[in-house]
């Protein structure tokens, strides 16, 4: 978290009660409340209207941190819906870095760190799975995602099977949270050879509910074979793909790869056909030290913690 000082907020909320379901009943602290729902500095909804969307997580509110007093909390609902979300089968608690403070760009190594927190998502059946993405960079537009970490449904994906030189990920027997590559998938005509874009499972989401997962990302976002994806959970490798990871449509755009993060349900039909239309689940998830840098000491949560370095916020 950074930007509007929350801390201060926080003290304020706690003089005036500490409890986000009742209103202050000074002004300034019913200004600082509203802020707790926004996001931070550089950073907006993206078609995530609804106030319980997102809001900063708080230790004084019994909230999960992995750092310091606060975090980034998103809720999804049934029936939330924003923009053109609204009048197709999806649905998202999610904010988008501003052009401004993007410091992604093709071609360009960077580095990305945070933590995870499942709250409440269970696994899924093929069926009923509502595609959901925790984090993605896209071009945004008419373009495909670039990079999503999606989850699947049980069954899905087909990595004891893939081409090496694609499923470049050590586990290939469980984990239903996976990276997939859209955009270079769809562009170079993937299919079942090349799992259709899915090149790594990261872990089980199930299995990681009430507890924090260190993430880190290494890319450069090439349109070529000097391209490359790394990720370690936890600090241990589970993603180690080369070649290419943008398409070359995508970077003929003159947009540079935008992240995005929270829940979003890319594709909420299975779900409608397969429970006949019945109320899609409430989905908690946090986010906290969320970090990009051009070096993994800039963004790896335990070095930081180890190195005793403040906490974003």
């Amino acid at each position: 978290m950074q930007g509007f000082n929350y801390l201060a907020a926080l003290t304020v909320l706690a003089l005036a009660g500490g409890c986000l379901a009742t209103d202050p009943a000074s002004e300034r602290a019913q200004t600082i409340r509203q802020s707790l729902f926004s996001p931070p500095d550089g950073y907006e909804r993206f078609f995530s209207p609804a106030q319980h969307n997102f809001r900063v997580g708080l230790t004084d509110t019994g909230d999960p941190v992995r750092r310091g007093r606060l975090s980034e909390r998103f809720e999804l609902r049934d029936g939330d819906c924003g923009g053109s979300d609204c009048g197709n089968p999806r649905a998202r608690a999610e904010i988008a870095v501003n052009d401004d403070a993007n410091p992604a760009r093709i071609g360009q190594d960077i580095w990305y760190g945070w933590s995870f927190y499942n709250e409440n998502v269970p696994s899924f059946q093929r069926d009923n799975s509502l595609r959901l993405v925790f984090g993605q960079w896209t071009m945004g537009g008419k373009n495909r995602p670039i990079i999503r970490l999606i989850q699947l449904g049980a069954g899905e994906g087909n990595f004891d099977r893939c081409d090496p030189a694609i499923c470049a990920g050590p586990n290939t027997a469980q984990g239903d949270l996976v990276v997939h590559l859209d955009d270079i998938a769809t562009a170079s005509g993937w299919g079942a050879r090349e799992n259709n874009g899915y090149v790594c499972r990261l872990f089980d989401l199930a299995d990681r509910q009430g507890t924090w997962t260190d993430i880190t990302l290494n890319t450069n976002f090439s349109t070529g074979a000097d391209g490359y994806l790394r990720i370690w959970v936890n600090n241990q490798l589970a993603c180690n793909y080369a070649g290419p990871v943008v398409s070359a449509a995508s970077a003929a755009s003159g947009r540079q790869p935008e992240h995005r993060r929270g829940i979003f349900s890319s594709w909420t039909r299975r779900w409608e056909q397969a429970t006949g239309g019945a109320a899609r689940p409430t989905l908690i998830v946090y986010y906290d030290e969320f970090r990009a840098g051009v070096t993994l000491a800039a963004v790896d949560v335990g070095q930081a913690t180890f190195n005793n370095l403040p906490p974003v916020q």
